[in-house]
């Protein structure tokens, strides 16, 4: 009896601490990656050379350029682009990206970018486009998260009733064992 008390208690124990806390995945939060409002516009745009990264802000661009081999940032780059009629020179900001600020606005619609890029002896000419489009066109889906963690109690608290009974069912026996012996 006391190997199957014994028995309970340690499975019990490995049952409730393998029960993924806050920060781990077992497949249950994969909706909850949705961002609750709709993504930026992002404009790539990649080459042999380099690869320009960047997302509409409010009132310009933030640029993030890398070598395409290496993935390193090139922080040290002459950055120039060519968006609705717009020839604007994006400024090195101090975190390594770039930000093009935009004379006026872009309304909604879909431009064509060119970016000419110039790092120390090397140059490049890249095209990509940027989908401008309003917050009320995107299909965005409300995060529906079914979390576990407001029942994260659960396995302990019945891992705990668990041993309650069997304690229970253990010292009835000992005690009817013990009446047995003194009879």
């Amino acid at each position: 009896m006391r190997k199957l008390l014994a028995g309970c208690v340690c499975s019990l124990l490995f049952a409730c601490a393998a029960i993924a806390g806050d920060g781990h995945d077992h497949g249950e939060e994969k909706a909850a990656a949705a961002p609750d409002s709709p993504a930026a516009p992002r404009l790539v745009m990649e080459s042999t050379q380099f690869e320009l990264v960047g997302t509409l802000e409010g009132d310009g661009l933030h640029l993030f350029l890398d070598d395409h081999a290496s993935n390193a940032p090139v922080t040290d780059a002459s950055v120039e682009l060519d968006i609705a009629g717009q020839r604007i020179k994006a400024e090195a900001e101090a975190d390594g990206s770039y930000h093009a600020a935009l004379a006026q606005p872009l309304p909604e619609g879909e431009y064509a970018v060119m970016a000419t890029i110039l790092a120390g002896e090397t140059s490049d000419l890249l095209t990509g486009d940027l989908d401008v489009h309003a917050a009320e066109a995107m299909h965005v889906e409300p995060a529906t998260a079914t979390s576990a963690s407001g029942w994260g109690f659960l396995p302990w608290v019945l891992g705990l009733v668990v041993i309650a009974l069997a304690l229970v069912v253990f010292t009835l026996r000992l005690d009817r064992h013990q009446r047995r012996v003194q009879a």
